[in-house]
């Protein structure tokens, strides 16, 4: 049998049901990518293929340009990589790891300072230059405190986006690792990651909490400083909508002092931790300056934000 030739191309629209399917193999808890997907203007460019000569494509790795801020206060254009995916058949033929290498390529073009990607196999793609960084979280057990909410929070409306969307722009303002949210994102991007079973609770005043209640996280929070009596309020809502007392809760957010102190106040046998799904590899920046944001303290990548 003669040996199958692979080359290597960006995407047309021709690909799309192709690709579709592929992603309905690799990711069948996340059958709304498509869309997402769809919402990258540039996304026929960015999306490479590795296609066999009877026109199948065997792995696909999409990248797009996000603004992110630094570990010095400002703001990188960093190559976002997801949507990652090989055919069952395909995988361990090194494809992926020669479509990575014509999108650092690309990336470098469009002057990306950086790359970003979260994996559940990180291993992948160590060997492709990305390095894998740690995300603090804090768990523990919830007690009695917690049997109720608070009456000043409640299910978030969509006339509440404006508030947030000001709130989270206030408490991430230097805060390196986070996306400089558009108003696009927060009508798209938003809502596509924290749709049901997730939960967005918020204030009045826009504070907010986001929970997964199928995995026990607080993933997203926002509490402006001139307010700090609604953090205690947002974490008590949090942790009753997560199933109240003896439920473990895992919170995946920066972990500080304040927040701290609450959360003792409210958990049992509480405990800090890290994960190291996130990746990292520098692009036009060096080394140094892209470790120096992604451990820097306090540093976040809201999954929100997530590509």
């Amino acid at each position: 049998m003669r040996p199958t030739t692979i080359t290597l191309r960006a995407t047309t629209p021709a690909d799309d049901r192709a690709l579709h399917a592929l992603w309905a193999v690799a990711f069948p808890d996340a059958p709304e990518l498509p869309l997402l997907h769809a919402r990258d203007a540039g996304r026929y460019d960015r999306t490479l293929v590795a296609v066999a000569d009877d026109g199948a494509i065997h792995a696909v790795v999409h990248w797009q340009p996000r603004p992110i801020r630094n570990a010095a206060g400002g703001v990188d254009v960093v190559g976002c990589v997801g949507s990652v995916a090989s055919a069952p058949q395909a995988r361990g033929q090194g494809h992926i790891r020669r479509l990575l290498a014509v999108a650092i390529d690309d990336m470098t073009r469009h002057g990306c300072a950086w790359s970003l990607m979260f994996s559940g196999t990180p291993g992948v793609y160590t060997g492709s230059g990305w390095e894998t960084f740690p995300a603090a979280r804090l768990r523990g057990v919830a007690g009695p405190g917690s049997a109720s909410g608070d009456a000043a929070v409640r299910p978030a409306r969509p006339g509440d986006v404006a508030r947030m969307a000001a709130v989270h722009a206030i408490v991430n303002a230097n805060r390196p690792l986070t996306t400089v949210r558009s108003a696009d994102d927060w009508a798209h991007r938003f809502p596509h990651w924290y749709a049901p079973p997730v939960r967005v609770s918020v204030t009045d005043d826009g504070d907010y909490v986001v929970v997964r209640p199928d995995t026990g996280e607080v993933v997203e929070m926002a509490c402006a400083p001139t307010r700090p009596y609604a953090l205690s309020a947002l974490l008590r809502a949090a942790v009753c909508e997560l199933g109240g007392p003896g439920t473990v809760v895992t919170l995946d957010v920066p972990i500080d002092a304040r927040l701290t102190r609450e959360i003792g106040r409210l958990l049992t046998d509480v405990s800090t931790g890290s994960t190291c799904f996130g990746l990292a590899r520098p692009i036009q920046s060096d080394r140094a300056r892209v470790r120096a944001t992604v451990t820097a303290p306090g540093a976040v990548h809201w999954l929100g934000d997530a590509f």
